[in-house]
């Protein structure tokens, strides 16, 4: 199928605006916010340079860009050296004078203000202005000061992390053509939602102990298989059980031996072992000039989503810290866009997609559970709204979803008009304007 791919980008060429920056403190833009690559069209005309006495550059923006996880061994362990050789004393005086912006930067999904606080100290006690202290957060509910918020969370660049690859692997499904939404309406269903986990966390095990011990696992495709490829981190079971314990006090759990007991029946592996390993490449030649590969996981199966009706979407925390903290990742939004999705995650996932112009699916699911702060009430929550669908009659679950499918057509939609590149120019005008820094002429 010849697919005119053109149309999904607008090829704004930015480059004499990115060709004014230098960032410090980083060698390239291959994993310059977030997980993403930041792509050619961004990464290709902005210098990088990885020094730690700081060098100004004439007729540039300087920037001193500092990762979060750059400062995770501080912040945690409170290894001072770290965080001196990421913020040096040497760079406060360029700071102070304007100079030289410091960014603190988003590249997790743990990106909570009381992580930045403590960084935030740390710059103020070597004598940075706080005022010249700024931060790009994933975090859309961050009360810190100067923080420029990414509208997408953690899935920054979603049209080019998410959209490419599935253009270029579904390119006669996706998006959806009206013939394929016919389809999935006739479709019959094999089971009744898919939920997919990799690491360990222990909102997952709650829904796994969950389903497990409600026989649901039948009515889904559900895999738990403990990490993935080169991020992939080991999950003894020992380490699973003290997590746990501490974790599920307050839930409510009917049968503790037995949610340790179903640990055993762990990994449980959709995918061969192959699958998380290699970044697949981008071969078509307009896609790839905005992004060359993309990781494996970004992609579902969509035979698997075409026979099932929902999603549930685990996300990598549930923790909000008392409301003032809420991130949603690809997992969330793959499913916004392939079909009915509910959300295991922080709160206020749903309205901030929402106001992004995105629909979602109070025709299948009680969306209240998003407004919950209390982490326990709102898991407990989410999951009786995964057990009741899924306990609907088939034939109004289906009536459901066939009438859910052209909200699942917009959303697709949608994901093609947000300009993560316009969104990141804007972000560092501001920063420029915010900032007063000197720009040499």
């Amino acid at each position: 199928m010849n697919i005119n791919f053109k149309k999904y980008f607008k090829d704004i060429d930015h480059s004499l605006f990115f060709n004014r920056f230098v960032f410090h403190n980083t060698t390239d833009g291959q994993h310059f916010i977030g997980h993403t690559p930041l792509y050619n069209h961004i990464g290709k005309h902005i210098e990088f340079r990885y020094n730690q006495n700081f060098s100004y550059q004439e007729n540039k923006i300087n920037i001193w860009y500092v990762r979060n996880d750059y400062c995770a061994e501080y912040v945690y362990s409170d290894k001072k050296d770290t965080i001196q050789k990421n913020i040096p004393n040497e760079i406060v005086k360029y700071i102070n004078n304007g100079k030289l912006i410091l960014l603190l930067s988003t590249s997790t999904e743990f990106d909570t203000d009381h992580f930045w606080y403590k960084v935030i100290k740390y710059c103020e006690s070597i004598g940075i202005d706080k005022n010249k202290i700024f931060i790009l957060n994933s975090n859309f509910k961050t009360q810190i000061p100067n923080s420029f918020k990414l509208s997408f969370s953690g899935v920054a660049a979603n049209k080019y992390d998410i959209g490419i690859p599935w253009i270029e692997k579904y390119s006669d499904r996706f998006p959806y053509t009206e013939d394929y939404i016919d389809f999935l309406k006739n479709n019959k269903k094999t089971k009744k939602f898919m939920c997919l986990n990799a690491h360990y966390r222990e909102h997952r095990h709650y829904i796994f102990y969950k389903l497990h011990r409600n026989k649901l696992l039948k009515d889904c495709f559900f895999s738990f298989c403990l990490g993935q490829g080169i991020n992939h981190v080991e999950h003894p079971r020992k380490r699973m059980i003290e997590e746990w314990k501490n974790y599920s006090v307050d839930l409510d759990i009917e049968d503790y031996e037995y949610s340790l007991k179903i640990l055993d029946e762990l990994p449980i592996n959709l995918e061969d072992d192959n699958f998380w390993d290699t970044p697949l490449i981008v071969k078509n030649p307009i896609l790839s000039k905005f992004n060359h590969y993309y990781r494996p996981w970004v992609l579902k199966d969509l035979d698997m989503i075409s026979n099932t009706y929902f999603n549930v979407a685990t996300e990598s925390t549930n923790d909000c810290d008392h409301g003032r903290f809420s991130y949603f990742s690809e997992k969330t939004f793959i499913g916004w866009i392939t079909q009915p999705t509910i959300i295991v995650g922080t709160p206020f996932t749903i309205s901030q997609l929402k106001s992004l112009g995105f629909e979602s699916f109070s025709e299948m699911f009680d969306e209240s559970y998003d407004e919950i702060i209390s982490n326990d009430l709102r898991l407990q929550k989410t999951y009786k709204e995964i057990e009741r669908v899924c306990n609907l009659p088939e034939n109004e679950l289906s009536a459901i979803y066939n009438d859910i499918l052209p909200k699942i057509k917009y959303n697709q939609e949608k994901l093609f008009e947000h300009e993560f590149i316009g969104e990141f120019k804007n972000i560092l005008e501001k920063l420029i304007q915010e900032s007063g820094v000197e720009i040499s002429q």
